[in-house]
């Protein structure tokens, strides 16, 4: 049985579809199966794979019932490593779905005001819903358009500690590879955004989200819940 990781954020432009686009590639190029169901009317990530997409195999599902999202992703997970979910960038019953039912919650955040209201935000309702659920959900930061020494960044970066936020240590850049992405269908798989990609699905293996390459049994996420 594969993990189930959401990628959520209430806020619009947040980087969650860039996210997905980075791990979802380099995860199926590191040799996992790879699963992205894409939860957004929007569809974005579901449209540039069908339409751009140039890179190793990913299973793509669409699904926006916040019911039949539960199925679609549990069924994939069953002959998958890892299933990515793509929310909608509000909040909604299909992006709640994808967060009470996930092993681990990504909850990217950009370095402005709006974006830690809404990250912050974003981690209530995963806490409501893990005592909803009676079950830890695990989550964590993803720092998003981040400029290391930025002034900003570091405001945004004191408050997220201040609410005692875990925050994954690789963050995704401001890169022009990651605004590429919506135009080109290659996905750099080396490089900075290959590197930072690497960086991110090691931090997923050290902390039992997903399975390192050669292990098995399930996840210690999932064992956990």
């Amino acid at each position: 049985m594969g993990s189930i990781v959401t990628v959520a954020q209430s806020k619009g432009g947040a980087g969650k579809t860039t996210l997905v686009s980075a791990l979802g590639p380099n995860l199926a190029a590191a040799g996992y199966r790879v699963a992205v169901v894409d939860s957004d009317r929007n569809q974005s990530f579901a449209g540039w794979h069908a339409q751009a997409y140039e890179g190793p195999v990913l299973t793509v599902a669409t699904e926006v019932d916040h019911v039949r999202i539960v199925d679609v992703a549990s069924s994939l997970a069953e002959e998958h490593d890892v299933v990515l979910v793509d929310t909608a960038g509000f909040e909604n019953l299909t992006a709640a779905s994808a967060i009470g039912m996930a092993d681990f919650v990504l909850i990217p955040c950009m370095p402005d005001r709006g974006s830690v209201r809404e990250t912050l935000r974003t981690a209530q309702q995963v806490a409501s819903l893990a005592r909803a659920a009676r079950r830890p959900i695990l989550h964590s930061v993803v720092l998003t358009r981040w400029k290391a020494k930025g002034l900003s960044e570091r405001a945004a970066l004191d408050s997220l500690n201040e609410a005692g936020l875990p925050i994954l240590a690789q963050p995704l850049s401001d890169l022009t590879d990651y605004s590429k992405l919506s135009f080109s269908g290659a996905v750099p798989l080396s490089g900075k955004v290959g590197l930072q990609a690497h960086s991110l699905v090691a931090e997923l293996v050290a902390n039992g989200v997903i399975q390192g390459k050669g292990t098995s049994g399930p996840s210690p996420a999932r064992a956990a819940a």
